[in-house]
């Protein structure tokens, strides 16, 4: 049996902190590669959800303001051509006002 010498034991211990720290940049940049691709893909799709939102919102703002245009015209064939546009106001009012409300009573 050979005697083991305190500079062989800080020449193992050495050597096995340099594999373990090898291992851990190893371990670290793959990590990393993980978190960067998955924090791309939820770029990409997070990009995607708020264009199809403000597509919908475009067109829900479209169909709104052709709504109100059709109130106003059938209003203006019943009463004066005046008072057509404060009706379709007091709609929109009173339709956000309603929002507002639901809106408040989701807050916690």
């Amino acid at each position: 049996m050979s005697k083991v010498t305190i500079s062989d034991f800080v020449i193992a211990l050495m050597d096995l902190l340099e594999a373990e720290s090898r291992a851990l940049q190893e371990s670290a940049a793959r990590f990393m590669e993980e978190q960067r691709n998955a924090l791309r893909h939820t770029l990409y799709r997070g990009g995607w959800m708020v264009g199809w939102i403000v597509g919908a919102v475009a067109a829900l703002l479209g169909a709104l303001g052709f709504a109100i245009w059709g109130v106003y015209r059938v209003v203006a064939i019943y009463l004066s051509e005046t008072s057509a546009p404060f009706v379709a106001a007091t709609m929109l009012l009173i339709c956000a006002i309603l929002f507002a409300l639901a809106a408040l009573k989701m807050r916690p």
